[in-house]
């Protein structure tokens, strides 16, 4: 919470400030409301009114946030008004938790890769004499790749516009459920417009896909080929191992029919770092769903507003819900019923998202698509 106490009527006629704002706006009146500082404004410049607004505002908005303070935009009963708060106290970043939350979630990942790669059909039948140890530090490094790159897309997109973020967050799990949660950002500050909530929502997903790609194309080329009849056999010999067919996501389908194309006697047995891949998918195609926060819920704020987020989230939840994601569509919905748990509000919330952006939504579409891990046939 802002402490606004401590700011003084001085600053309403701070000649830097009010110097800087009638630089970009006709500023056309002052005001306080509860000790905050208000400009009604208009537009100074000739163009576009939308567009001229929106640029001097984030250029108003970038240079506050460097004197120590956040500008919101507002549209109230036909005017245009700038008001000024106090920027949050600067927390001091200890990068301590972080460390240690990532040593805890290598360990559990690698314990998983192990248990994973600890199987016969493995060790005696598919790749003998390769050591269980490697295969399982190759999964490790391809899921910590996955979530790390993911955040650290957020993270630089966080800070290519002056916005502080963390470092991320690792979340550890038992071993057996891919041993980890995922991972985290925090950020201090709410993005300036609509673009920039948009850029903040894809970037993730882009950047996790992309690594996703990667480790998919390496982990589909040491993956194998395997005739139907000899899965049967080790079925019987190995009554211990469960061997899943598994749905893949479409992108993955493709890299494995160039790669690893599989025939109607034979079936494709993936390598521990080809389920990386599969698992970074389908963090993906999670992320990327149109609801409450996560990166699609963001993006489809940024596009459209706040209104139709809320019923696009809805739609959201059902998608999880005929993919087979029952589990986190129930949590999401319950996030969905509480108040303030919404996407993030940019500080300009009334200028329109620009031309690129919209035209970003059919990437976002293709993104999802390609991501698709549906966990049921519909």
């Amino acid at each position: 919470m802002w402490c606004l106490e401590t700011l003084s009527t001085d600053f309403l006629v701070n000649a830097e400030v009010d110097g800087l704002i009638e630089s970009l706006f006709v500023v056309e009146e002052r005001f306080l409301d509860r000790e905050t500082p208000n400009f009604i404004v208009s537009q100074k410049t000739q163009g576009d009114k939308q567009l001229v607004l929106k640029a001097a505002f984030r250029n108003l908005a970038d240079r506050l946030r460097r004197r120590g303070y956040l500008a919101e935009f507002r549209w109230i009963v036909g005017r245009y008004y700038v008001t000024l708060t106090p920027k949050p106290s600067e927390k001091r970043r200890s990068s301590d938790r972080n460390r240690l939350l990532f040593a805890a979630t290598v360990v559990t990942v690698f314990i998983d890769g192990y248990l994973r790669s600890n199987n016969p059909v493995l060790t005696q039948s598919l790749m003998p004499g390769t050591p269980v140890f490697l295969n399982a530090l190759i999964f490790t490094l391809g899921i910590v790749a996955v979530f790390g790159i993911h955040e650290m897309g957020h993270k630089l997109a966080s800070e290519r516009r002056g916005i502080r973020a963390s470092w991320p967050f690792f979340i550890p799990a038992p071993p057996g459920l891919g041993g980890t949660f995922g991972a985290v950002i925090s950020q201090d500050e709410p993005p300036t417009n609509r673009d920039d909530l948009f850029d903040l929502g894809i970037a993730g997903p882009f950047f996790g896909f992309l690594a996703s790609i990667v480790i998919g194309i390496v982990g589909i080329w040491l993956s194998f080929t395997v005739q139907v009849d000899q899965v049967a056999n080790w079925a019987i010999s190995y009554p211990e191992i469960r061997f899943q067919q598994i749905p893949m996501p479409v992108i993955l389908q493709i890299v494995s029919d160039i790669i690893r194309p599989a025939t109607k006697e034979s079936v494709l047995v993936l390598h521990p770092l080809a389920f990386a891949a599969w698992v970074g998918f389908l963090v993906t195609f999670v992320n990327l769903i149109p609801s409450w926060q996560l990166d699609g819920g963001h993006i489809i704020r940024a596009l459209f507003g706040r209104e139709t987020h809320k019923i696009i989230s809805i739609t959201g939840i059902f998608l999880l819900m005929i993919s087979g994601y029952v589990i986190m569509a129930v949590i999401i919905a319950f996030f969905l019923m509480r108040e303030g748990t919404e996407s993030m509000t940019p500080l300009d919330d009334i200028s329109p998202t620009s031309l690129s952006r919209k035209l970003g939504l059919i990437g976002y579409v293709v993104l999802m698509g390609l991501s698709l891990v549906a966990l049921i046939q519909v």
